[in-house]
């Protein structure tokens, strides 16, 4: 597909990236004309230098021939501007990057208003992402499907559980909870599991099931410490605004470190419940002052990804159950991995999987299904969300009368806003939101999974 790209920055980069590596020819603007010869010279991309709100720098990047136009700049009106000139002189669709918490407050509005196709707040996603970690501690990845109504988390069965040696048939007699156990690493190798198959400490397995039973599945297994009840947070940026509101509907006690004292004003009075303490994070002194020891979790939002990795290793000494940092360079990323098994996250990334999903399913829509989303579990395995399409050839026919390819699994149906697990017996309908789970291959139409 044609896709025009406003801003080289952070996020239009590594979109770009993304998206070229995925064979999409692409365009981006920029002011910054180093920026755009930075990117020419690293990928297989055209750059056109100057305003993407000017209806002349659209023209050049030949706007009108563009499938999508993705607006992501640092700056939330230009980009606006931009998508809403971009519909006018012909692009298919439009992708908006937005920050002030005014524009989120209505966003579907908005959506309608400006006609675009996907809005996204890197700051409130990263801060989604972090709230889930925090809700399971112990696990090493968390994907969300259908706004939340369907989760998959990865974890490692540690020395001991009680799922050491349990055949997948057994599963229920262990566990109240029912969930679904949709793929396994093991030694490097990773597999989507039958019934015969036998769990064994050291697995990383991915489990999925709506997020009440998902939780009460995760503490059953015993691989959850005691819950989450009291964070410190580093930086208040907005991602800890975001975050910090969201954890607060949960009933946490939330601290943020904020040494900027008008920064720290503002915090006060937009987060009166939390706790704001205008100390250096960086000085022990003032993390012992803010009790770091007793906090059940840790969260690094400085603007220093070394300082985000020193003091994370430094909050694990201290004894802290769950430590998420945020961390922009994805060298350290590796290292902190190395380190311990606790969560990092990029900005950067999350929005660009979350567009490329967006792109993705845009370049492979049919009368038979959609994509919705799309995530990486482990080497060589994807769980896709596809909205069911009238025409397709799975609706009308239960599970047991569809021929799947191996190596695919129909994990989770959500319908009318609610999800659950599918058995023998169901059968899907148009309009029905499922996630397809796929291990060595890589299918884009719901269709595919059909042998």
């Amino acid at each position: 597909m044609n896709i025009v790209i406003a801003g080289a920055g952070k996020v239009g980069d590594t979109v770009a990236r993304r998206l070229c590596a995925e064979g999409h020819d692409i365009i981006l603007i920029d002011t910054n004309r180093e920026l755009l010869e930075n990117a020419s010279n690293a990928m297989d991309v055209m750059g056109v230098c100057g305003s993407c709100a000017a209806p002349s720098v659209l023209r050049e990047a030949e706007i009108a021939d563009a499938d999508v136009f993705i607006a992501a700049t640092g700056n939330d009106e230009a980009n606006l501007v931009s998508c809403q000139f971009a519909r006018k002189m012909g692009a298919g669709h439009t992708v908006a990057r937005l920050r002030n918490q005014d524009y989120m407050d209505d966003i579907e509005s908005l959506q309608r208003f400006m006609g675009l196709g996907l809005v996204i707040n890197p700051d409130y996603v990263t801060a989604q992402e972090i709230s889930r970690a925090l809700q399971f501690p112990t696990a090493t990845q968390i994907d969300s499907f259908s706004d939340c109504e369907l989760e998959i988390v990865t974890f490692r069965l540690p020395e001991g559980n009680r799922l050491d040696g349990t055949k997948l048939f057994d599963l229920p007699k262990k566990v109240k909870q029912r969930a679904l156990v949709c793929a396994v690493e093991r030694d490097g190798s990773v597999c989507i599991p039958d019934g015969s198959f036998v769990l064994r400490a050291g697995d990383s397995i991915s489990v999925t099931a709506p997020p009440k039973a998902l939780r009460g599945f995760y503490r059953d297994v015993g691989v959850s410490p005691k819950p989450v009840r009291n964070v410190l947070i580093l930086g208040g940026s907005r991602i800890a605004v975001y975050l910090a509101q969201l954890l607060q509907t949960t009933g946490i006690k939330v601290t943020i470190i904020e040494n900027d004292r008008r920064r720290g004003n503002q915090l006060a009075e937009l987060l009166q419940w939390a706790d704001i303490d205008g100390g250096d994070g960086t000085d022990t002194t003032v993390l012992a002052r803010n009790s770091i020891h007793e906090a059940d979790g840790f969260v690094a939002l400085t603007n220093y990804d070394e300082d985000n990795i020193i003091l994370s290793i430094y909050a694990k000494k201290q004894g802290v159950d769950k430590v998420v940092s945020k961390i922009n360079n994805e060298k350290f990323t590796d290292l902190l991995r190395d380190l311990f098994p606790d969560t990092s996250l990029s900005p950067k990334n999350l929005v660009a999987e979350r567009i490329a999903g967006y792109v993705t399913g845009i370049a492979h829509a049919s009368d038979s299904s959609t994509i919705e989303a799309l995530y990486t579990l482990a080497k060589n395995v994807t769980a896709t969300e596809f909205i069911v399409g009238a025409k397709s050839a799975c609706i009308g026919r239960t599970l047991k009368e569809l021929r799947l390819k191996p190596g695919v699994l129909l994990a989770a149906v959500v319908r009318d806003g609610k999800s659950f697990l599918p058995d023998g017996e169901t059968s899907l309908n148009a309009d029905d939101r499922v996630v397809i789970v796929t291990a060595g291959q890589q299918i884009f139409s719901l269709d595919e999974i059909l042998a």
